[in-house]
């Protein structure tokens, strides 16, 4: 079997598992486990293929055939300008979430925000990419979950964001116990999904940590927490931006209500209202 053969074979092995993505898959498997890129491939297309040096890229075929997430077997995913370590027990980094700091950027720019915390950081994607985009800012990344504090300890040493402090804390016992300065913005990308709305997910996600997914009854019982007991340790003008789920928008600012000043809605690259901006 030449390269090519074999490369058009592991592409369909992943559509007949269901992937959505086989070509573009195969590819980056190819050049994790190989080395080998498009390129290469092309290059190469005749080359026989000793399948004992196969033997890697085929284990890490096989996890991706049950759904395995292909981010978590890379061990790595790109978001915003960086890459970032992950794997099981963190939510994997979406390109919809890179709304949050390209609009932090575009407001803020002029005025960098001197406290910033990113609370249920997950692996610190948002949080450290706004280090990084304000280096003289104090960023706290927070999050209750020991994996997650893990790979946001390891993200913040790999992308040497010395801004960041790294606190392992659950969210719903508030901000006092912890001491922090008031903060001029407040991230959030909390659970949001319906605990009824678990079972019927795509099946790569059910390999994401539940504690990252489930946001109660209705999806918002995070909000609400981030309403009453966090939004109040903003400084005067400060906004808090929250990622949510698809028709959540809405009942977001509905609970924001009375407490807001202002609010804007921001819509991702499928015009799904997914981050709602909250000012004080």
């Amino acid at each position: 079997m030449n390269l090519y053969t074999f490369y058009r074979n592991s592409v369909r092995a992943l559509s007949l598992a269901g992937c959505d993505s086989p070509e573009f898959e195969v590819q980056q498997l190819f050049e994790y486990c190989l080395n080998i890129n498009k390129t290469q491939l092309l290059l190469n297309a005749n080359v026989a293929v000793d399948e004992d040096k196969f033997s890697f890229f085929n284990e890490c075929l096989e996890k991706r055939k049950k759904r395995v997430p292909l981010q978590y077997i890379l061990g790595e995913w790109s978001f915003y300008k960086h890459n970032f370590k992950v794997g099981e027990g963190v939510l994997i980094p979406r390109p919809e979430t890179e709304l949050i700091p390209e609009y932090i950027y575009s407001a803020l720019r002029k005025n960098p925000p001197e406290v910033v915390y990113d609370i249920c950081s997950g692996s610190g994607c948002i949080g450290i990419s706004v280090a990084k985009l304000f280096p003289m800012s104090k960023v706290y990344c927070i999050d209750v979950s020991e994996k997650a504090i893990e790979y946001t300890t390891k993200n913040k040493e790999l992308l040497e964001a010395d801004n960041v402090t790294v606190i392992k804390a659950d969210m719903l016992d508030g901000c006092s116990p912890l001491g922090l300065p008031f903060a001029d913005v407040i991230i959030s990308n909390p659970p949001y999904i319906k605990t009824e709305d678990l079972p019927a997910l795509q099946e790569e996600v059910h390999f994401e940590p539940e504690l990252a997914l489930d946001g109660g009854e209705d999806g918002l019982m995070f909000y609400r927490a981030l309403k009453e007991i966090w939004f109040p340790f903003l400084n005067p003008n400060g906004f808090m931006i929250l990622e949510c789920g698809e028709e959540q928008a809405t009942d977001i600012l509905q609970l924001f209500l009375n407490t807001a000043k202002g609010a804007k809605i921001l819509k991702d690259m499928q015009q799904i209202e997914r981050v709602v901006v909250l000012k004080k």
